[in-house]
């Protein structure tokens, strides 16, 4: 029984950090490679997600990608799965999906 209270106390905090890190499918969809960062703040969440592909990011040519979550419900079949947005010199060069 003492377990439970600190197991659904992490739980608890995983779902309302996730949920602070959940792009919105409709605000996806309104980013454009080319966009500056500035303009693309706007669409998205407070925080990026702990999700990060077992590959290597798209670095080579100074890039550098923000991963933001799909949902934040663990039953949900894109739990997990990301959106990878990569920005060089504060402009959108990629944007994509990645699945663990």
């Amino acid at each position: 029984m003492s377990g439970a209270l600190p197991s659904g106390a992490v739980v608890g905090w995983e779902m309302l950090s996730a949920s602070r890190s959940v792009l919105d499918a409709g605000d996806y969809a309104r980013l454009r490679g080319g966009q500056d960062r500035s303009e693309a703040a706007r669409s998205l969440p407070d925080r990026q997600t702990n999700c990060r592909p077992l590959s290597a990011e798209p670095t080579g040519d100074g890039a550098t990608c923000e991963y933001y979550a799909m949902t934040a419900d663990r039953f949900d079949a894109r739990s997990g799965d990301a959106y990878r947005l990569c920005f060089r010199k504060g402009t959108l060069v990629s944007l994509g999906t990645i699945t663990p």
